[in-house]
């Protein structure tokens, strides 16, 4: 037999070879309704239909069938459960939130590693009487026990927060794909959230002087790196998009590392649920028989929603469409301040630009005579098909009015509906919609820059289509989601980057990394063990 007289290097190491079928694990901060989340359901669901076992761990999650959460989380199609939701807050004062995120998600990494560790060492005749049986069901964190134990991961996916990356790594032993929705850093408070109309600012481009963002930037600088260092320990990185990429590229520069896209996805196929249907008449209630444009967003400030209000003022103002009618749709949460301020400001701004408006939510009356402007609050996503349907709805086109959107699947759900609609000429929606003018066999809607004059001209070109050209663009719109944007997409592309982060043959403790936080601990052990001898010493 041959020895090998030198130790193999760790990159020649071959690929593992991995079973057809992958245990793999997400891992998300609050599973509420957003677009963060709608992907994570999205992909979580095609990776199950491919035939992997897929179970979804966050902070926080509404079950029940009024909970503010995805029908896929609620009605068992998903496995979700909830750790790390006692110990700390969402925020401080309403201040604090990165932190008080960073924290929640080690809270809820730690509680899944202590899991898996009760695993592995459920076999010990002592520790087998104290550990809870695998198969004991959980769903929330009120079900949660320290004496749990999880069967471990092939993957685990994380998106969001990369701060808990290198502690599933290195201390769970796991391989890991991160979702960079946006570098974090980036996500600064908009001035938007004070002041409508709103000014949003291209994230590649440097940020004006002022001492309150000094201030900012001092404190948010250990966090930053914090940030850029977890990120780097993921095996594989993956964006919601080109724009994105190119920002990560520009705001990790040392990482040297070129994240791989993968674009969120819209179901074709998806129908209307019996809930949407029971529910479908409070909807019709709120469109009546009017013509009107809709925008569906979250109540935020930067989601720059005083636009469409703006746009659609100058619209009505014509006497073509004097019975026009906008619907804000969108997510809102009495407990975020920002949805709070943004809804009435924009209240405000209807005022101010002569339109009657009212905001309703389910269950709710709408007044006898229907307002120009409607604010629906927290449709469902069967509320929400049913919006994009304009055979239904009345809906003759689309507003989606954030800048310097990092994806936005708004966009992607109107053209899979079939109807046409304007975007911002910033970010996301430039790979989405395709504009190259409505006589074009190829266009799917139309991008236009910040200006209302120019989205009320772009709006009136729309209403100005005849039957058979709106059914033309809107088909093209199908086609692209189709082609490009599909959920069986969505599902390939995320089960490619998982099986190439299963299968790398290098083992984790042989990485630089990892000896590094070894040695740390190892110095520090040292070192406290030195001071308590001194200290014992000192006293005797």
């Amino acid at each position: 037999m041959n020895i090998p007289t030198a130790a193999i290097d760790p990159q020649s190491y071959p690929d593992l070879s991995l079973p057809s079928s992958l245990r793999i694990a997400f891992i998300h901060p609050d599973l509420g309704l957003g677009g963060a989340e709608r992907l994570i359901v999205d992909a979580a669901v095609a990776l199950q239909k491919r035939g992997h076992e897929v179970t979804v761990f966050t902070s926080y999650h509404e079950p029940g069938k009024e909970g503010r959460s995805f029908d896929e989380t609620r009605d068992g199609t998903l496995q979700v459960h909830v750790l790390g939701n006692w110990l700390f807050p969402r925020s401080v004062l309403g201040r604090f939130t990165i932190v008080c995120a960073m924290l929640r998600q080690l809270h809820l990494v730690a509680s899944f590693l202590l899991a898996c560790l009760l695993h592995h060492l459920s076999s010990l005749p002592l520790l087998s009487l104290f550990v809870l049986p695998l198969e004991t069901a959980f769903a929330s964190s009120h079900d949660w026990s320290p004496r749990r134990q999880i069967e471990p991961f092939d993957v685990i996916v994380v998106d969001q927060l990369s701060t808990a990356v290198p502690l599933l790594r290195w201390f769970g032993q796991n391989r890991v794909v991160f979702y960079c929705h946006f570098p974090d850093l980036l996500l600064s408070p908009s001035a938007s959230s004070r002041n409508l109309p709103t000014l949003p600012r291209d994230p590649r481009a440097g940020t004006p002087f002022s001492f309150a963002g000094e201030i900012r930037k001092t404190y948010r600088a250990p966090i930053d790196a914090v940030e850029m260092a977890t990120t780097g320990e993921a095996d594989k990185i993956l964006v919601n998009s080109e724009f994105t990429a190119s920002v990560f590229e520009r705001t990790f520069a040392q990482l040297r590392r070129r994240p791989r896209v993968v674009y969120p996805a819209v179901n074709l196929d998806k129908a209307a649920s019996r809930d949407g249907r029971r529910r479908e008449g409070q909807v019709a209630r709120a469109r009546s028989d009017q013509p009107m444009l809709l925008s569906i967003n979250r109540f935020e400030g930067k989601k720059d929603l005083a636009l469409a209000l703006e746009a659609f003022a100058q619209v009505r103002s014509s006497a073509a469409h004097p019975s026009l009618r906008l619907v804000l749709a969108g997510g809102y949460d009495p407990r975020l301040a920002d949805n709070v301020r943004t809804l009435s400001q924009l209240q405000q701004l209807a005022g101010r630009l002569g339109l009657s408006s009212h905001a309703y939510a389910a269950g709710g009356a709408l007044p006898d005579r229907a307002p120009d402007v409607v604010f629906l609050l927290n449709i469902s996503a069967a509320q929400k098909a049913l919006l994009l349907d304009s055979r239904r709805s009345g809906a003759v086109a689309l507003l989606y009015t954030p800048m310097y959107e990092h994806f936005g699947i708004v966009p992607l759900e109107g053209m899979a509906a079939g109807l046409p609609g304007v975007a911002t000429q910033t970010g996301g929606p430039t790979e989405t919609v395709v504009d190259r003018g409505l006589d074009d066999d190829e266009t799917t809607g139309l991008l236009r820059p910040r200006d209302a004059a120019a989205w009320a001209d772009a709006v009136s070109s729309l209403l100005a289509l005849d039957d058979a050209r709106r059914a033309q663009v809107g088909a093209a719109g199908q086609r692209r989601v189709r082609t490009y944007f599909s959920t069986e997409r969505l599902g390939a592309d995320f089960e490619l980057a998982c099986v190439d982060a299963a299968k790398i043959g290098m083992p984790i403790p042989h990485e630089v990394g990892f000896k590094k936080m070894l040695a740390f601990f190892g110095i520090g052990s040292v070192c406290l063990a030195a001071a308590v001898v001194a200290f014992v010493v000192g006293r005797l």
